[in-house]
């Protein structure tokens, strides 16, 4: 769950509710919204601060708070990598262009680049599938946990892309990769430490540090090698053993 915007509702709804009357009151992630004894004003008060913050033209009120911030969350996300979000792909040493001779001396059979964006790396790189759930450039505009294929990944490129929720949401979707890469094959990380998006304020960043980029390659069996400093990111590769 993205806990900045988690954070921006339940704050706006303390205010909702900062009656005396509303004392008793306890509203938690799991609390359905469409049952909070919201007057029609104060309801038109809240949802017009949430869509002014986010810059969005419609709220659903049904569900729990939990799933209003991963609707809003996706909502926002997609605005954000969709339209305002543009590729530094020239900025970066390891996690640039230099990736394109480091796979392609290794004759790829099958390359999956996760979170491709503007699939730049599609005619430069042999034999590789561009994913992304926000933009049609990529060869498959689907989400990670939804893209279902019985072939295994000698290469994936994860430039980015796995810098978005706490650790759960790392985790749940690092393992979907680790299970879509083949024995012996590699993978290719430029991750944030916890920078935020100036233009994005409620893109929820992961803090990735070489602590927790250890300890993931130890929990599956895998070797981390060349952790380095790339521009204010950090670049790595696992390989799988």
């Amino acid at each position: 769950m993205n806990t900045r915007i988690f954070s921006l509702v339940m704050q706006n709804l303390e205010e909702a509710f900062s009656l005396p009357k509303y004392n008793n009151l306890e509203i938690t992630k799991d609390s359905l919204l469409g049952e909070l004894p919201f007057t029609p004003v104060r309801k038109e008060k809240f949802a017009q601060r949430i869509m002014d913050e986010l810059d969005i033209q419609y709220l659903d009120f049904t569900g729990t708070i939990e799933e209003f911030v991963t609707s809003l969350d996706e909502i926002y996300m997609k605005r954000f990598f969709g339209e305002i979000w543009q590729p530094a792909t020239d900025d970066h040493t390891y996690s640039g262009w230099s990736i394109v001779d480091r796979i392609n001396e290794r004759n790829p059979k099958n390359v999956l680049d996760f979170g491709c964006g503007y699939n730049q790396f599609k005619p430069r790189i042999k034999n590789l599938v561009g994913i992304d759930p926000y933009n049609d450039a990529a060869d498959y505009m689907i989400d990670i946990l939804e893209f279902a294929v019985d072939e295994k990944f000698d290469h994936i490129i994860v430039f980015g892309s796995l810098n978005f929720g706490d650790e759960q949401d790392i985790r749940k979707r690092f393992h979907k990769l680790y299970n879509l890469l083949d024995k012996n094959g590699r993978m290719y990380f430029r991750v944030n430490p916890g920078i935020l998006w100036p233009k994005g304020p409620y893109v929820d960043i992961f803090p990735w540090s070489f602590e927790f980029a250890y300890k993931l390659a130890k929990d599956y069996n895998c070797k981390l090698e060349k952790y380095k400093k790339d521009k204010e990111r950090f670049y790595f590769e696992l390989l799988k053993m």
